[in-house]
């Protein structure tokens, strides 16, 4: 198979998810830029194939020979397609409800070319939620990996602000190594927390100053994470976390795992507080300027959304 585009983004055809797949297809059909990307399409056992034909873009659909029923099972069902991954330069996966919008994507895309020390790039990203089934309105400012470009793991780690980096472009290499590492586990929710800590590890992440990313809420529970009470009962665990431990510092090190997977248990087991006056007025105060620094791209967006 020969390429010349740069960039594949990844999305799965879930038996169960078929329409939200196809939403994201037409609302992909929608924008009418010129895009430079293929998106690989991985069907899950029993899923019909959808029809959708893109006006700018290439669909690769390819099966995945068993069910799909969380995080690992996604990222080994990528890694299993790593043959189609090696003919692009720039990988990102994108769950069926989400959005990743054309230009940002290009734009990423060229931030790269240009900047060989970044192995990653994203952009500004919003949530967005429904009404009823066809009528969907902007939530909140959404939190992703910020710009961090510092030269060590140590202050990168330290710099890391706890958001899922697989949602960008990231190089291709780094994204198969990432995933080579990720299917040693099992446990969903480390799945997820191996990919940022290896990201931050491997390299530097930027994020760009416009929307790349428009992601629903709630999330579905085949992306979700587990209970604390649900994960905990996982016999396997504490295995996973070991080795989680290993890929972050062989040395187990308290210097490095004091600022990530430490760090993160105790925020997973930290019990959440009510925002009080002051942390409601702040929480309105960003989610209003956020809207108003970013109103023709939302506003566009939830157009389309409720046209489908």
């Amino acid at each position: 198979m020969i390429c010349s585009k740069k960039t594949i983004k990844i999305i799965f055809n879930i038996s169960k998810r078929r329409k939200f797949l196809k939403r994201y297809l037409n609302l992909l059909n929608s924008y009418n830029e010129d895009i430079s990307f293929d998106l690989l399409i991985i069907n899950e056992i029993g899923a019909k194939i959808v029809n959708v034909k893109g006006n700018n873009f290439q669909i690769l659909n390819i099966d995945f020979n068993g069910k799909v029923n969380g995080m690992n099972d996604i990222f080994r069902a990528i890694y299993k397609s790593q043959n189609i991954l090696k003919n692009y330069k720039y990988s990102c996966f994108v769950e069926d409800d989400n959005f990743i919008f054309p230009t940002s994507l290009m734009s990423a895309e060229l931030f790269l070319d240009e900047n060989d020390d970044f192995i990653a790039c994203s952009g500004n990203k919003f949530l967005f939620s429904r009404i009823n089934n066809k009528n969907y309105y902007y939530l909140n400012k959404y939190v992703g990996p910020s710009t961090n470009s510092l030269n060590t793991v140590k202050q990168r780690l330290e710099n890391y602000n706890g958001a899922l980096c697989y949602y960008s472009l990231i190089r291709q290499k780094i994204f198969i190594k990432i995933l080579k590492s990720i299917i040693q586990i099992k446990d969903d929710n480390m799945s997820e927390v191996l990919f940022n800590f290896l990201t931050i590890k491997y390299g530097k992440i930027y994020e760009l100053n416009h929307i790349y990313l428009a992601r629903e809420y709630p999330r579905p529970k085949i992306y979700n994470i587990p209970s604390k009470t649900k994960w905990l009962s996982n016999k396997d665990l504490f295995k996973d976390i070991l080795f989680v431990m290993k890929s972050i510092d062989k040395k187990c090190s308290d210097e490095l795992l004091d600022i990530s997977i430490y760090k993160y248990l105790s925020k997973r087991f930290k019990i959440k507080k009510k925002l009080n006056l002051k942390d409601r007025i702040m929480y309105l105060y960003k989610k209003s300027k956020f809207y108003l620094l970013n109103y023709f791209t939302i506003k566009n967006f939830i157009k389309n959304l409720n046209q489908l």
